[in-house]
């Protein structure tokens, strides 16, 4: 069962992580007041560094990129504000 658990954990973290490089990346390619567009993952790494338990808050930063590609990185911290995953992600635009 514990697997089953740890894994669905793994799971949201990085749904968690992928969401929050997906709003900051959506937020760069749709600042200029052209049509609007939306980014799809090209590629994503992620990093766990210790166990914790919800709640969790990611955060994340636009680092690099250019009009259709955007890269991101994101750090999952727990409610003590220790950093227990991180990921690097890199997204392109394309329209709607």
């Amino acid at each position: 069962m514990s697997d089953n658990v740890s894994q669905a954990a793994r799971i949201a973290a990085m749904a968690q992580l992928d969401e929050a490089m997906v709003q900051v990346a959506l937020g760069r390619v749709n600042a200029g007041g052209q049509a609007p567009r939306e980014v799809v993952a090209v590629d994503m790494h992620l990093s766990f560094m210790q166990p914790a338990a919800a709640p969790l808050v990611a955060t994340a930063q636009v680092v690099g990129g250019g009009k259709t590609m955007v890269f991101c990185e994101a750090q999952l911290r727990s409610a003590e504000g220790r950093v227990v995953a991180q990921a690097m992600g890199t997204y392109r635009a394309q329209a709607r």
